[in-house]
């Protein structure tokens, strides 16, 4: 009677775990860049900046219905209105994010990269503004 009740057992979890595919368990999960955001590092055509910077009280916020303000230090960034839109352009696979200012109709976009540093996601958005010879890479870290 138990080896009945065993061996029902065994076909069922097999049975169950059968459903998943491989492509299930490797699935990237979608990003999710709804957060407040601080300035990690800044880096210019490659050189460290961030001491020269301050962005202490530079932050970021990616809001869920597409909203985003800048709030803190005045610092060269992608865009200068505190408050707009934003918007990536793959939620799973994230490439590129656009800016569109709430008093302005035209987008500034920059590409992103959503790397883990120490174990916590991190965001960075690369960007030239006006001179394409300076490209400017600001890397986030969440505020908890």
């Amino acid at each position: 009677m138990l080896a009945r009740k065993l061996l029902l057992l065994v076909i069922v979890i097999a049975t169950m775990a059968s459903c998943v595919t491989k492509k299930d368990l490797l699935a990237e999960p979608v990003k999710d860049l709804n957060a407040q955001w601080r300035i990690q590092t800044v880096t210019r055509n490659s050189t460290d900046i961030t001491q020269f910077i301050d962005s202490a009280g530079f932050r970021l916020t990616l809001q869920a219905d597409n909203t985003y303000t800048l709030t803190g230090n005045n610092i060269p960034f992608l865009v200068n209105s505190a408050a707009g839109k934003w918007a990536s352009d793959d939620p799973q696979y994230p490439y590129n994010i656009m800016f569109t200012p709430t008093d302005s109709s035209k987008a500034f976009s920059g590409s992103i990269a959503t790397p883990a540093s120490r174990g916590l996601r991190t965001l960075s958005i690369t960007f030239s503004p006006g001179c394409h010879s300076n490209t400017y890479v600001y890397t986030f870290e969440k505020v908890y």
